[in-house]
């Protein structure tokens, strides 16, 4: 066995997209992240997953940002973004383009992330690190999914947990 080279990266990559193209529409939607890192970050997991988009909302940083870019390696030039500073508007846009609000956070009546009946399209709700999603976001979603931890910390890094959920979204019908 040896390690591909670029070419061959693409060609494995364009064959399994072919085989198995995606079946559900990904959207993220990060609630006043901190971190221009775990932005960057989730720019990328947004792409490597084929993410439709991704809306920034409220203090949450935004391209261009060193921090960001850094992380991201020109994801943040591929996936299609946008701002918007409230809550309630970016909900609202979410919601007229039929997306299924989906919050990553532990919540009461959540799911665990492997047993959630998940729709075709579904917008990955993510709260700040420190706060999480907020309470009036999520009285506005349509459901919450959780990780469950085995050991003592409480959580998952943000963009660690977002990858996992919107990968299981992914591969859950191959």
């Amino acid at each position: 066995m040896r390690p591909l080279r670029k070419t061959g990266m693409r060609r494995l990559q364009a064959g399994i997209a072919r085989a198995h193209p995606p079946q559900a529409e990904i959207a993220f939607l990060l609630q006043n992240l901190d971190d221009p890192v775990n932005v960057g970050a989730l720019f990328r997991i947004a792409d490597a997953c084929a993410a439709r988009e991704m809306i920034l909302v409220g203090e949450t940083p935004m391209p261009p940002h060193p921090g960001i870019s850094l992380t991201a390696r020109g994801c943040e030039r591929r996936v299609p973004w946008r701002h918007i500073q409230h809550i309630e508007d970016a909900i609202a846009a979410l919601k007229s383009a039929s997306y299924h609000l989906l919050a990553l956070e532990i919540a009461a009546d959540a799911w665990v992330y492997t047993e959630y009946d998940y729709p075709d399209k579904v917008c990955l709700v993510l709260g700040g690190e420190g706060e999480g999603v907020w309470p009036k976001t999520l009285r506005l979603c349509d459901g919450a999914v959780f990780i469950p931890m085995y050991g003592k910390g409480p959580s998952l890094n943000v963009h660690v947990a977002a990858a996992l959920v919107a990968y299981h979204i992914r591969m859950r019908r191959w």
